[in-house]
């Protein structure tokens, strides 16, 4: 017989869930024995003066979770789970299992002025607005029309491409079109060279699809094609106008002599145009994928860093040879980005916003970098270096400290800095710095912090 509950018909719960889980409880605990006989719903219902209705749904819940079942002109009985373990909820004495949070680094994300809010809200009622906009339906899988327009716009006069809205896959994030593009390769090709150091997110891919790494190393004088052309990768995934994390720019020789291999050797080449926007001393350098006469490139692009990092949208770009296999395979994959905020950074390139937005970023991030350099060098004196610092959201620099790798990284990280270690020799270490989320009038004190992540 079930003992009389208290029932609360004020609270959020319905009846019919509060009785579904009391018995649940009584029978997880061992109080209803297997086989007990559970009352019938007339006589539960007059007995905890509750409707046959809420006795009706909550014994129907517990019958389809299998904690008891109907027998036919017999009624309700409980089923015999004693084999299995159940969390005693009574027991409160026991901790709860605390998981490690997130980290909100002091360091990364994109400065807080930088983005033109009042513009964007403008736009988003417009398009949720918008008829035409029909926010009913589900994204296109390639991207919506409009922004892969745009996209092709932008590819073309900001970073010197030659494309079409035809040739740009919309997706959120470099690693989810990565993954588009593995199933569309994966046939030909099982070896890929990457840079190192370089990007591992993208490595991280490539591995669980099961390639081969061929790792090359990005010296002083830039990337070595001549070890590109000894190694069996026919496949390259590089960063060539602003390489990850050191930050270096390939010439103009080099570019034609990758594109030179990937035309005899039948390859691709992987294009990440990371960061390649902001760069102070100068104009952005063109894409690789503007020079390539063969179609063996394909274009990797972000808005993450050159707008919002909340706002998870990325393209590829993908050559004109590989567009049959795409179109075969790209109904197995579901849009990964939102249709509204596509159409509305459709719409914020069309009106000119976007290259508004860049010029007031560059102006940012130029006072930002040039005073967080000084303040490193009025703090450490000589015991670091800044080595590059003329591109990008990130500076590398070298420095001189008593501490292990791993202790860095302990220290960096318990401070909440996003610090990536490149190399460590010899008590020297070099390391790449990102500083776009950091607070313009919070970089002395966060020169400070970093101070005791590298030397004390």
């Amino acid at each position: 017989m079930i003992i009389s509950p208290v029932f609360s018909k004020e609270g959020n719960k319905a009846l019919y869930i509060q009785l579904y889980e009391y018995i649940k409880t009584e029978i997880t605990t061992g109080l209803l024995k297997p086989d007990s006989k559970l009352p019938s719903i007339r006589e539960a219902s007059s007995t905890l003066a509750l409707s046959k209705t809420t006795v009706e749904n909550a014994y129907s819940q517990l019958v389809a979770e299998g904690y008891i079942e109907n027998s036919p002109k017999r009624g309700y009985f409980v089923c015999d789970l004693s084999d299995y373990s159940f969390k005693d909820s009574h027991k409160s004495s026991k901790k709860a299992v605390s998981l490690p949070g997130e980290i909100e680094y002091i360091n990364d994300g994109v400065d807080s002025d930088s983005f033109d809010s009042s513009s964007w809200k403008r736009l988003y009622n417009k398009i949720i607005s918008d008829e035409a906009t029909n926010i009913y339906s589900s994204c296109s899988i390639q991207g919506e029309k409009l922004l892969r327009e745009e996209i092709a716009n932008f590819v073309n006069t900001m970073r010197g491409g030659h494309t079409n809205a035809q040739q740009v896959v919309v997706g959120a994030g470099v690693q989810y079109l990565l993954g588009i593009l593995i199933g569309i390769i994966k046939e030909s090709y099982n070896t890929v060279a990457v840079e190192k150091p370089g990007f591992n997110k993208a490595e991280f891919i490539f591995e669980d699809h099961m390639f081969s790494i061929n790792h090359i190393d990005v010296t002083d004088h830039g990337f070595p094609v001549e070890e590109l052309r000894k190694s069996d990768a026919e496949l390259i995934y590089i960063s060539p106008s602003h390489q990850y994390p050191l930050g270096t720019i390939m010439p103009v020789n080099k570019r034609m002599e990758l594109l030179d291999w990937a035309h005899r050797n039948n390859g691709l080449i992987i294009e990440d145009d990371y960061d390649s926007m902001i760069r102070y001393g100068g104009m952005p350098i063109p894409c690789l994928q503007g020079l390539d006469k063969n179609d063996c490139v394909v274009y990797l692009g972000s808005f993450s860093k050159m707008l919002l990092p909340s706002l998870r949208i990325s393209f590829m770009v993908l050559p004109e040879r590989l567009l049959p296999k795409y179109n075969l395979i790209k109904t197995r994959h579901t849009q990964s980005t939102s249709k509204i905020d596509q159409l509305v950074l459709a719409s914020f390139m069309r009106e000119g916003h976007m290259s508004k937005h860049l010029r007031k970023i560059k102006r940012i991030y130029k006072k930002k970098n040039t005073l967080l350099v000084n303040s490193f060098k009025n703090a450490f004196d000589d015991k670091l270096d800044v080595i590059s610092s003329d591109s990008g959201l990130h500076i590398v620099c070298e420095a001189i400290t008593e501490k292990t790798e791993e202790k860095l990284k302990e220290d960096a990280k318990n401070l909440n800095i996003l610090l990536n270690i490149i190399s460590s020799k010899n008590g020297k270490i070099i390391f790449s710095l990102n500083y776009s989320g950091i607070i313009m009038d919070e970089i002395h004190s966060f020169t400070t912090l970093l101070g005791k992540a590298l030397f004390q």
